[in-house]
């Protein structure tokens, strides 16, 4: 009997110790390739194209770009099919673009590039010129069009009068030869225009003026990824320049915005990280204490 039970110990402890070692082995394992996910992860989530260019996967097929030129500003890359990609915003001039368009084809092929403006400014269309001698398409309203044709030498001068100090003589000539050219497929703002690229809809809305006159959103409806632009403002970031503002609009306009698309879930601003619909929050608020 005393025999016995010392034998029926032992087994169990020897049970104890194999199933030990298979639970622990397992975690061990689903640890180590879960730690090899994540750097390979970390790998491909940032990529310094040049000195001034970044870009970051911040989620699936969905790429925030950022130009420091020297000042920073958001565009975002959108990789719709194996060769497909949308792109809204340039980078502020023509190098950066130029850097962005050779990254992308160097590592993915021969692809079918479609840009989006959304606003008159040089941080959203300073690309442009080299997009279009690439006979890249370029998306953008009939309002962006006009004002940029208006204040084409105004918004040269604005730039180059920030940019005396010896220290940034580089930008100074970059911006100083560059031309600010308008997109060159054009939609009537207030109509909007939705395109639809294999199962993708992309849907340009203009809920009306806010940081400019012609500052329109791009809406990525099955990915509920919300493109702002600088008329949403990161969490981080205060109004900073708005000499073109319709401030008395704006407001309406985020509210507008906000009620179109409810459930956008991912939101990226013109400058600053990405958040949240409390980015359309804390942009109203801003606007209420300015």
């Amino acid at each position: 009997m005393k025999y016995n039970s010392i034998m029926q110990f032992v087994i169990l402890f020897i049970l104890c110790i194999f199933f030990y070692q298979i639970i622990f082995c397992t975690d061990n394992q689903n640890s180590k390739i879960q730690n090899r996910k994540a750097a390979q992860h970390k790998n491909i989530e940032t990529i310094n194209i040049n000195e001034e260019l970044l870009l970051k996967e911040i989620e699936k097929d969905v790429f925030l770009i950022t130009h420091n030129f020297p000042w920073s500003a958001n565009s975002l890359l959108v990789k719709i099919t194996s060769l497909d990609f949308i792109l809204v915003d340039t980078p502020w001039e023509n190098s950066g673009t130029r850097a962005l368009i050779e990254w992308l084809r160097d590592t993915y092929g021969n692809i079918n590039l479609l840009v989006i403006n959304t606003h008159f400014h040089r941080d959203n269309l300073g690309g442009n010129e080299y997009l279009l001698n690439q006979n890249i398409p370029i998306y953008g309203s009939d309002l962006t069009v006009t004002l940029l044709n208006k204040r084409r030498t105004e918004l040269i001068g604005r730039t180059l009068k920030n940019l005396k100090s010896p220290e940034y003589k580089k930008y100074y000539e970059a911006y100083k030869k560059a031309k600010l050219k308008p997109p060159d497929n054009i939609f009537k703002i207030e109509k909007g225009l939705v395109l639809n690229i294999s199962n993708e809809q992309i849907e340009l809305f203009y809920p009306g003026s806010g940081h400019t006159q012609d500052n329109i959103v791009v809406y990525f409806r099955s990915r509920k990824l919300l493109f702002g632009g600088c008329m949403i403002k990161s969490l981080e970031s205060n109004l900073g320049r708005n000499s073109d503002a319709d401030f008395v609009a704006w407001p309406h306009s985020l509210e507008k915005l906000m009620k179109k698309y409810p459930e956008s879930r991912l939101i990226v601003p013109g400058h600053g990280e990405c958040g949240n619909m409390e980015l359309i929050s804390h942009t109203i608020e801003l606007l209420k204490h300015r």
